[in-house]
C-alpha cells in the first residue's frame, strides 16, 4: 500500500507540471494523429472540485470517463462521466466535469481515463495524472494596524481570518485551530486561529531592512490536504525621529598655531514634548588629531579636549551614529578661523626735497597663507605720540624676492614722525611699523 509520503510526492509532481500519458487501441490510416492521447490530467487550479482533462484524437471524442483510484485503499472511489468540452475542439480540446466531484475523504487520487471517438478509437489508461482533493485555504480580511512605525510605535500587528473552501460542497468555512505563521524579515511568530478562523500577531520592528510583513498558512503535517495560502504583503516604513548636536567650542578664532582649548557638545532628540537630552550616548570626532569619543551625561553633554595647533582655517566636527533604529544620526560642525601673522620688517623715511618725504619698507607673512592684495597706509604725526593722519596709500605691496615691498612719496615740509599700517582683519593680523623721524629741511 502506498504511504502518505508517496501521496505527497505525487501531489508535488502534479503541482510542478501536468503528467502526460496516453493509450490507444486503434488508428486511422488517413490521419496524422494516432489514437486518443491524454495531454493533461489534473486539478482545475481555480476550482478544487473539478478535473481538467486535455485530449487529442483522430476524430471527435464522444465519451469521456474518469475513475479516481485511492492509493491507500487500492480501490476506485469514484467514477465521473459528466464531462463537457470547455475549450478547443472535440479532436483537440479541454474537458471539465459538471458540478463538483464528491469523494468520501480528502486526499490525492490517481486519475484513470477511458474515452472513445467517432472513428472507433478507444482509450483506457491508468495513472495519467493525480487529482488533489483538498481544502483550498485563503486569508480573508487581512490587515495591519499601521504601515509606518516610529519612536513611540515600534511594532506592527497583523490580523485576519483563515478560511477554507471544501472541494465537495464549495462551502467556505472558518478554519479554526490551525497555525498561522507571521514573518517580517528576521522576526517570526506563530499563532493559532480561533474557532471563527481569526488570528492576530504582533511583531516588533528591530531592523532597518524589516520593510514588510505577511501571514501564511504553511504545510501542516496534521492536515496534509489543506492547501497552503498567504496574505498580501504589507509594507513597513520606519520613520526616524530627528536628533541634533549643539556644539560650542571655547573659541572660534585663534592665532596662527593656536589651539581651541575645549569643545562642548550637547546631544538632543525631538521628543513629543520638545527637544530633550540623550544621556549615555557616545559621540565621536576626528578633529583632535586622533579619533576621540565621549559619552554624554544626564544632560546630554560631553566635553572634547583641545585641538592640535592649527595652521589654517579649520572646523571641529562632532557626530553621533544612532544606536536606536527610530532615532536619526546627528552631526554638527563649527568653523574655526586661524588668524595669520602679518608684520612690517622695516620702514624708511627720507626727505627727497624741501616739500616731499619718500617712505618705503617691507612686510612679511610668516604663516600659512598670504593676502591676495596688501594695501599699506602711510601715516604722519607731528609729535609721534598721537594724531596720526593717513597721507598716502600704497594699493598693493609686491614681492621682491625677500619680502612684500612698498614705497611712495608724501608732501610734508615740516619735521615729524612717519609710520606704516596694514589692516588685515579678520583673516590676517593688523600690523604697525616702527616710527621714523624726518627733520625739517
Amino acid at each position: 500500500m502506498a504511504t502518505r509520503r508517496a501521496l505527497l510526492a505525487c501531489a508535488a509532481a502534479l503541482a510542478a507540471g501536468s503528467l502526460v500519458l496516453g493509450g490507444t487501441t486503434a488508428a486511422h490510416a488517413d490521419s496524422g494523429v494516432t489514437g486518443i492521447t491524454v495531454q493533461e490530467a489534473h486539478n482545475d487550479w481555480t476550482n478544487n472540485g473539478k478535473i481538467v482533462l486535455s485530449l487529442t484524437a483522430p476524430s471527435a471524442v464522444k465519451n469521456v470517463k474518469v475513475s479516481l483510484y485511492s492509493m491507500e485503499t487500492q480501490q476506485t472511489v469514484a467514477t465521473v462521466g459528466n464531462f463537457d468540452l470547455t475549450s478547443g475542439t472535440a479532436e483537440n480540446g479541454t474537458w471539465k466535469n459538471r458540478g463538483r466531484i464528491q469523494l468520501p475523504d480528502l486526499g490525492s487520487y490517481r486519475i484513470d481515463v477511458s474515452a472513445s471517438d467517432e472513428g472507433g478509437d478507444t482509450l483506457s489508461a491508468a495513472g495519467v495524472g493525480y487529482f488533489y482533493y483538498a481544502v483550498q485555504t485563503n486569508m480573508k480580511d487581512t490587515k495591519v494596524d499601521r504601515t509606518t512605525v516610529d519612536y513611540q510605535h515600534r511594532s506592527v500587528t497583523i490580523s485576519g481570518h483563515l478560511m477554507g473552501q471544501w472541494p465537495g460542497s464549495g462551502a467556505i468555512t472558518p478554519m479554526g485551530g490551525l497555525t498561522v505563521a507571521v514573518t517580517s524579515y528576521m522576526e517570526y511568530a506563530e499563532v493559532t486561529t480561533a474557532a471563527d478562523g481569526s488570528f492576530s500577531a504582533t511583531l516588533p520592528v528591530t531592523d532597518q531592512y524589516q520593510n514588510r510583513i505577511e501571514a501564511a498558512f504553511q504545510y501542516d503535517p496534521n492536515h496534509v490536504f489543506y492547501n497552503q495560502s498567504s496574505s498580501k504583503t504589507f509594507p513597513i516604513t520606519v520613520k526616524k525621529t530627528a536628533t541634533k548636536i549643539v556644539e560650542t567650542p571655547s573659541e572660534r578664532k585663534v592665532p596662527f598655531k593656536g589651539t581651541v582649548n575645549s569643545t562642548s557638545a550637547t546631544l538632543l532628540w525631538n521628543s513629543p514634548t520638545g527637544w530633550q537630552p540623550l544621556a549615555g550616548k557616545t559621540m565621536g570626532s576626528n578633529s583632535f588629531g586622533d579619533f576621540v569619543q565621549r559619552t554624554t551625561d544626564a544632560g546630554g553633554n560631553a566635553l572634547f579636549p583641545a585641538t592640535q595647533p592649527l595652521w589654517s582655517n579649520s572646523s571641529i566636527a562632532v557626530g553621533w551614529h544612532s544606536d536606536d533604529l527610530f532615532l536619526a544620526d546627528a552631526q554638527a560642525s563649527v568653523d574655526i578661523m586661524v588668524v595669520q601673522p602679518a608684520a612690517f620688517r622695516f620702514l624708511t623715511a627720507t626727505r627727497s626735497d624741501a616739500a616731499t618725504v619718500e617712505v618705503g619698507g617691507s612686510m612679511g607673512f610668516e604663516g600659512n597663507s598670504t593676502p591676495g592684495t596688501i594695501p599699506v597706509n602711510i601715516q604722519y604725526s607731528a609729535t609721534g605720540k598721537g594724531g596720526w593722519t593717513t597721507v598716502a596709500t600704497v594699493p598693493d605691496a609686491r614681492w621682491n624676492g625677500e619680502g612684500f615691498a612698498f614705497s611712495t612719496t608724501a608732501p610734508q615740509a615740516g619735521a615729524g614722525y612717519w609710520r606704516a599700517t596694514y589692516t588685515g582683519a579678520p583673516q590676517f593680523e593688523n600690523a604697525v611699523s616702527q616710527v621714523v623721524y624726518v627733520a625739517a629741511p
